[in-house]
């Protein structure tokens, strides 16, 4: 394509050269251009259809370009358009006025006036010559009345001298056959003369005689040569010839002839030309017209097209410092700040891509900047987060209209609940927290309307857990202990962010502090016990001291029905001090808890010696009649590993646990505990995971209501009708002295379930990779 546009701009000049030269030699013979029409037309239209083309084609690219979107085509176009304008809009007009001028210079060459002084000057020129002559024809006359006296041997000086009397050039005397009898001329250099043409004796013999004006050179006549006069008469009337000489002898003729004078030639042969010349024209007007018509045409068609041509290539070039720059915006829009090569021109352009280069400079120090900056508050962002991440509080971070921004895994493992979810959005729209949602709210509100000099707020409050719907679920054992269902107790501290004069946003920092709480009052009832087991057990052997002495004392001094109910009194005093002493005595274990003598045990052999107790046979696995029997249905894990611990005080915990049990079915005819040790993971700090213990006894009784599970390991929490309500506070305590963990739930189907994990394995053994390879040496036998 582009040799094929290089071509026809080639073409289309050499066809505007071709023309302006057409048109030059044209104007100069009219003549030649009805030789040539046909040719001319022909090559004319042929350029006309290249040069056409090559814009058409020029145009569908630029239009394509446009339709493409491709950057810079219709800056290119404005540009092209602009100058296309510029071009052609005076070439158009003068194209208007030239033909104008040329249909009127045409029409004025063929005036009336000029035709008519053309030719009254060709006539004044014939005038002219016919007196020439004239005069010489008289000449001739009056030198034959003496030439035809003459003789023949003298007719030669006769000649001669009536030639010089008469001032003529030459003077000849010949036959009609063509035969010179005298001859004489002033030009002494000619030694023999031109006899008369052809065609001047051929009308010789038809008129009688011959006189016109000649140009001295045929050759020359239309070139404008010199002219003579040639004037031919006979020397004898016809009947003197007919009766001197017969019938057969040749008549005489004597020629004059006469140069016409150069001026008078001169003026003549141009009168002549001129007016051949305007009657060519006059024949070819129509076809000039038509000449300069299609030449003026071709012109203005080579000249727009030109000026398209220059058009698009000064828009190119204009516009492609201009592309330049453009695509070094685009560049930097995508992070390409590399210098743009400068122009060697100092001009406007040179100046603005230097200016260009200089600011991709500074702008590609601020983006390192910028990019050091980035990675530093990276850095500082990736810390912050291994901060929070890693802090057992939750923290959580809201803009001004309360949607969270930030939020740690401390939060999420509080809460129980996947937050992740949440950024962006308001807290409320994840389930379960709109209650500390609105506490959050309201707390902000209640700080800002105080108007309290201090920059944050404490508040301390409970809610439900998101998954305390689901707390018959298995799950991990993400603390020291837990209750599924029970209320969360938090300690939350907010403050209101500021960045700016404005607010900015709010921060929420927030604590379980559930634990803290029944551990304070874990201490408490500690102490209320201690304290108990001073001040009331102290007063209590000499009240039944004294009340045993006064039914011994006062017995046999009574009337019998005095003495009946003086027995029922003391017995009553007895009977309440020893119940006084038994819930002492429990308050003093639970107050003085002896420390752990930690040995190896074998807990599922300490299971079964429990299970014994009631009724439950380790060899049989069956119950056994038994005034303790239960409905048991036991699951002990074989070859669980060793543990370290108490056996006094786990005893104390398997059987505190079965007699909860006991008492929950207790009335239910099908009654069952389900009883079952089990090895598994447990998971430990910085997410490594460690063998662990797990045992687990639930019931089919009717569980825990939600208030007593909120506090079921408090002291003197219980819903049976007898006991302290200390079994699973001391449970409690135990397992926490040995490192474990303990989980109340109620069961889906009805009932309690309790578990505890016991993590302080003595076995170094791994019996699971045992059993394993004793299951596969089973398979391979």
């Amino acid at each position: 394509m582009r040799k094929l546009l290089r071509f026809a701009l080639v073409a289309g000049a050499l066809a505007g050269v071709l023309l302006l030269g057409l048109l030059a030699w044209s104007t100069g013979n009219a003549s030649r251009f009805a030789r040539y029409y046909d040719a001319l037309l022909i090559l004319n239209g042929v350029v006309a259809l290249a040069l056409f083309a090559w814009v058409m084609a020029l145009t569908v690219k630029l239009v394509r370009q446009i339709r493409r979107r491709q950057f810079g085509a219709r800056l290119t176009a404005r540009f092209a358009l602009a100058f296309t304008l510029i071009g052609v809009v005076p070439g158009a007009l003068i194209y208007t006025l030239s033909v104008q001028f040329m249909s009127r210079s045409i029409e004025s060459w063929f005036n009336v006036r000029v035709d008519s002084a053309l030719e009254a000057g060709l006539n004044l020129g014939r005038a002219a010559l016919d007196s020439l002559l004239a005069d010489l024809d008289a000449r001739a006359r009056s030198m034959t009345a003496e030439l035809n006296r003459a003789s023949d041997s003298s007719i030669a000086l006769t000649l001669t001298r009536l030639r010089e009397a008469n001032g003529v050039q030459e003077a000849m005397v010949f036959t009609g056959s063509g035969r010179m009898i005298a001859f004489s001329s002033n030009q002494y250099g000619q030694l023999m003369p031109a006899l008369p043409p052809s065609t001047v004796l051929n009308q010789l013999r038809l008129s009688r005689g011959y006189s016109a004006a000649e140009a001295d050179d045929p050759v020359q006549a239309e070139g404008g040569g010199a002219l003579h006069l040639r004037v031919v008469i006979p020397l004898l009337p016809n009947e003197r010839f007919d009766g001197l000489l017969g019938a057969s002898a040749e008549p005489r003729w004597l020629q004059l002839l006469q140069p016409v004078p150069d001026q008078i030639a001169h003026n003549a042969n141009l009168v002549q030309q001129g007016f051949r010349d305007y009657q060519e024209l006059a024949l070819a007007r129509l076809g000039l017209r038509k000449l300069y018509g299609i030449t003026l045409t071709l012109a203005l068609l080579v000249s727009v097209f030109t000026a398209i041509a220059v058009a698009l290539s000064l828009s190119k070039r204009l516009v492609r410092p201009l592309l330049r720059l453009a695509a070094g915006t685009q560049a930097v829009g995508v992070g390409d700040y590399r210098p743009l090569p400068e122009p060697p021109e100092r001009d406007e352009v040179g100046q603005l891509t230097r200016s260009f280069n200089a600011m991709t400079r500074q702008l590609d120090e601020a983006r390192r900047m910028v990019e050091s900056n980035r990675q530093q508050l990276e850095r500082s962002n990736v810390y912050l987060e291994s901060v929070l991440s890693n802090l057992s509080s939750g923290v959580l971070v809201f803009d001004e209209a309360f949607r969270v921004t930030t939020v740690n895994q401390g939060a999420q493992t509080i809460l129980q609940s996947d937050l992740r979810s949440v950024i962006g959005r308001p807290l409320e729209t994840i389930d379960g927290m709109l209650p500390f949602a609105q506490v959050v709210r309201q707390a902000f509100a209640a700080h800002a309307a105080v108007g309290s000099e201090r920059q944050h707020w404490q508040q301390q409050f409970e809610i439900q857990p998101v998954q305390a719907e689901n707390a018959g679920a298995a799950h991990a054992f993400p603390a020291a202990h837990s209750s599924h269902g029970q209320s969360l107790t938090l300690l939350a501290r907010g403050t209101h962010l500021r960045v700016d004069s404005r607010g900015n946003g709010y921060l929420v920092v927030f604590d379980d502090i559930t634990e803290l709480m029944s551990a304070n009052r874990t201490v408490a009832w500690g102490e209320v016990a201690r304290r108990l087991a001073h001040e009331i057990k102290n007063p209590l052997t000499p009240i039944q001291l004294s009340a045993e002495r006064l039914a011994m004392k006062l017995a046999d001094r009574l009337q019998p029905a005095d003495r009946q109910m003086l027995e029922r009194s003391t017995n009553t005093i007895v009977n309440q001090v020893s119940s006084l002493k038994h819930m002492v005595d429990d308050f003093r274990e639970f107050a003085r808890t002896p420390p752990a003598v930690m040995q190896r045990i074998d807990f599922n052999a300490l299971v079964a010696d429990v299970l014994s107790l009631y009724g439950w046979d380790p060899v049989e696995g069956l119950a056994r009649d038994h005034v303790n029997s239960l409905n048991l249905e036991v699951n002990l894990a074989p070859e669980l590993p060793a543990i370290e611990g108490d056996p006094t005080q786990l005893r104390q915990v398997i059987h505190n646990l079965l007699a909860n049990a006991r008492d929950a079915i207790a009335g239910q005819d099908e009654g069952l505990v389900r009883v079952s040790t089990q090895l598994t993971q447990a998971p430990q700090s910085e997410g490594v995971e460690h063998r662990a213990l797990r045992f687990t006894v639930s019931d089919t009784g009717p569980g825990f209501s939600q208030q007593v599970m909120q506090r079921a390991f408090e002291p003197y929490v219980t819903t049976k009708s007898h006991g302290t309500g200390l079994g699973l506070a001391i449970v409690r305590k135990i397992v926490e002295e040995h490192g474990g963990r303990i989980d109340l739930a109620n069961r889906r189907e009805g009932g309690a379930r309790i578990s505890i994990l016991l993590t302080r394995l003595a076995g170094a053994v791994d019996t699971l990779d045992a059993s394993a390879q004793q299951q596969d040496n089973a398979a391979t036998q």
